[in-house]
Protein backbone atom coordinates (compact mmCIF):
# COMPACT_ATOMS: atom_id res chain seq x y z
CA UNK A 1 0.00 0.00 0.00
CA UNK A 2 3.05 2.62 0.54
CA UNK A 3 4.67 1.80 -2.61
CA UNK A 4 1.35 2.56 -4.39
CA UNK A 5 0.93 5.86 -2.47
CA UNK A 6 4.28 6.86 -3.13
CA UNK A 7 3.77 6.03 -7.07
CA UNK A 8 0.88 7.31 -7.32
CA UNK A 9 2.29 10.99 -5.21
CA UNK A 10 5.04 10.66 -7.50
CA UNK A 11 2.81 10.66 -10.70
CA UNK A 12 0.78 13.81 -9.23
CA UNK A 13 3.90 15.62 -9.22
CA UNK A 14 5.34 14.60 -12.20
CA UNK A 15 1.81 15.32 -14.06
CA UNK A 16 1.75 19.13 -12.49
CA UNK A 17 5.31 19.74 -13.65
CA UNK A 18 4.43 18.84 -17.17
CA UNK A 19 1.43 20.77 -17.39
CA UNK A 20 1.51 23.44 -15.41
CA UNK A 21 2.64 27.68 -15.71
CA UNK A 22 2.95 27.35 -19.80
CA UNK A 23 4.59 30.78 -21.12
CA UNK A 24 1.82 32.47 -23.12
CA UNK A 25 3.34 33.17 -26.49
CA UNK A 26 0.23 33.58 -28.75
CA UNK A 27 -1.57 36.32 -26.94
CA UNK A 28 -1.64 39.68 -28.49
CA UNK A 29 -0.22 40.81 -25.39
CA UNK A 30 2.58 38.49 -24.72
CA UNK A 31 3.61 39.49 -28.24
CA UNK A 32 3.05 43.62 -27.91
CA UNK A 33 5.05 43.36 -24.68
CA UNK A 34 8.23 44.74 -24.25
CA UNK A 35 10.54 47.76 -25.95
CA UNK A 36 9.36 49.26 -29.29
CA UNK A 37 11.31 51.67 -31.26
CA UNK A 38 9.06 54.57 -32.59
CA UNK A 39 10.29 54.79 -36.16
CA UNK A 40 7.01 57.39 -37.32
CA UNK A 41 3.56 58.18 -36.41
CA UNK A 42 1.25 59.53 -39.38
CA UNK A 43 -1.12 61.78 -38.27
CA UNK A 44 -4.56 62.77 -39.47
CA UNK A 45 -7.84 64.40 -38.65
CA UNK A 46 -6.09 67.49 -36.44
CA UNK A 47 -7.79 70.68 -37.01
CA UNK A 48 -4.76 71.97 -36.75
CA UNK A 49 -3.24 70.95 -39.87
CA UNK A 50 0.70 71.58 -38.64
CA UNK A 51 -0.47 68.55 -36.40
CA UNK A 52 -1.18 66.75 -39.01
CA UNK A 53 1.60 64.64 -41.13
CA UNK A 54 4.14 61.88 -40.95
CA UNK A 55 6.62 62.49 -37.91
CA UNK A 56 10.06 60.58 -38.08
CA UNK A 57 11.61 59.68 -34.96
CA UNK A 58 15.65 58.57 -33.61
CA UNK A 59 16.45 55.43 -31.71
CA UNK A 60 15.77 57.01 -28.43
CA UNK A 61 11.87 57.27 -29.18
CA UNK A 62 10.43 54.66 -28.00
CA UNK A 63 7.16 53.12 -27.02
CA UNK A 64 7.48 50.24 -23.51
CA UNK A 65 4.79 47.58 -22.52
CA UNK A 66 5.57 47.00 -19.49
CA UNK A 67 5.42 43.70 -18.40
CA UNK A 68 3.91 44.60 -14.91
CA UNK A 69 0.38 43.90 -13.28
CA UNK A 70 -1.07 47.62 -14.02
CA UNK A 71 -0.44 47.02 -17.73
CA UNK A 72 1.41 50.22 -18.08
CA UNK A 73 3.12 51.64 -20.96
CA UNK A 74 5.68 54.39 -21.59
CA UNK A 75 5.96 56.87 -24.67
CA UNK A 76 8.66 58.76 -24.89
CA UNK A 77 9.19 61.34 -28.24
CA UNK A 78 11.38 63.76 -28.51
CA UNK A 79 12.78 63.01 -24.54
CA UNK A 80 9.13 64.13 -23.60
CA UNK A 81 8.26 60.79 -21.59
CA UNK A 82 4.26 60.00 -20.79
CA UNK A 83 3.07 56.98 -18.94
CA UNK A 84 -0.50 55.68 -19.43
CA UNK A 85 -2.02 52.07 -19.60
CA UNK A 86 -2.73 49.46 -21.98
CA UNK A 87 -5.67 46.74 -22.08
CA UNK A 88 -5.57 43.94 -24.69
CA UNK A 89 -9.28 42.46 -25.82
CA UNK A 90 -10.17 39.92 -28.38
CA UNK A 91 -8.00 39.82 -31.72
CA UNK A 92 -6.05 42.39 -32.92
CA UNK A 93 -7.54 45.28 -30.75
CA UNK A 94 -5.96 47.28 -27.72
CA UNK A 95 -6.91 50.57 -26.14
CA UNK A 96 -3.52 53.08 -25.06
CA UNK A 97 -5.00 55.04 -21.82
CA UNK A 98 -2.05 58.70 -21.84
CA UNK A 99 -3.17 61.72 -20.57
CA UNK A 100 -4.42 63.03 -24.20
CA UNK A 101 -6.82 60.49 -24.11
CA UNK A 102 -7.62 56.61 -24.89
CA UNK A 103 -6.82 55.61 -28.40
CA UNK A 104 -8.73 52.82 -29.94
CA UNK A 105 -5.92 50.74 -31.66
CA UNK A 106 -6.26 47.92 -34.44
CA UNK A 107 -2.58 46.08 -35.51
CA UNK A 108 -2.23 46.07 -39.44
CA UNK A 109 0.85 44.09 -38.75
CA UNK A 110 2.70 42.37 -35.52
CA UNK A 111 5.73 39.72 -35.94
CA UNK A 112 8.72 39.73 -33.38
CA UNK A 113 10.46 42.46 -34.88
CA UNK A 114 7.65 45.12 -36.12
CA UNK A 115 4.12 46.38 -34.72
CA UNK A 116 2.18 48.98 -37.20
CA UNK A 117 -0.86 50.18 -35.60
CA UNK A 118 -3.71 52.22 -35.99
CA UNK A 119 -5.10 54.43 -32.77
CA UNK A 120 -7.88 56.85 -32.81
CA UNK A 121 -8.35 59.33 -30.20
CA UNK A 122 -11.22 59.03 -28.45
CA UNK A 123 -13.99 61.88 -28.73
CA UNK A 124 -12.14 63.48 -31.55
CA UNK A 125 -11.16 62.52 -35.30
CA UNK A 126 -7.29 62.38 -34.59
CA UNK A 127 -6.27 58.96 -36.38
CA UNK A 128 -2.32 58.00 -35.61
CA UNK A 129 -0.93 55.10 -37.49
CA UNK A 130 2.40 54.01 -35.35
CA UNK A 131 5.28 52.35 -37.20
CA UNK A 132 7.34 50.62 -34.45
CA UNK A 133 10.62 48.02 -34.62
CA UNK A 134 13.10 46.37 -32.14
Amino acid sequence: MKKQVTILSLFLIVSATLFSCKKDTTSVKSRIIGKWTVNKIVVSGNTNELLNGTFNYTANDYLDFKANNDDQVELSLTNQRTIGSFVTSLGNEFNLVFPEGTSYCNISTLSATQLQFTAKIDKTNIVKVYTLTR
